[in-house]
């Protein structure tokens, strides 16, 4: 399925928010927030569920090399 091209000004606001989460998410004061044990287990699930996901499925962008 073919993605829509965004427009010039969506894809700025888009890439500017994403460069602001990161020079938040760098921040030493945010990165000794503590974090909940729990949220870090749905993290991890979720994040393990998206990367078999695709390969599962067939329908991944990449080959797998080995």
């Amino acid at each position: 399925m073919a993605q829509k091209k965004q427009s010039g000004g969506s894809d700025r606001r888009w890439l500017a928010t994403l460069i602001e989460s990161f020079e938040t998410a760098t921040r030493s004061d945010v990165r000794k927030a503590p974090c909940s044990r729990a949220l870090l287990r749905a993290v991890r699930a979720h994040l393990a569920a998206r990367k078999a996901s695709p390969a599962k499925q067939g329908n991944s962008r990449f080959v797998r090399l080995a």
